[in-house]
């Protein structure tokens, strides 16, 4: 059984994209909530393990 090269290149190349657009937002909302959270922890002068802490803590 062979298959055509040109039937399998589209798959690829929708799969890759996906991929590309997938990996972009997810460090997007990483790094809005990196932001978000330094400057909550900043606003109140805690450290970083005092503040994850009480974050675990809390749920």
């Amino acid at each position: 059984m062979s298959y055509e090269l040109s039937a399998v290149l589209p798959f690829v190349v929708i799969v890759a994209l996906l991929a590309l657009v997938g990996s972009i937002a997810s460090v997007t909302v990483l790094g809005q909530s990196v932001v978000r959270h330094h400057q909550l922890r900043v606003a109140r002068h805690q450290s970083i393990p005092t503040y994850y802490r009480r974050l675990v803590l809390a749920h």
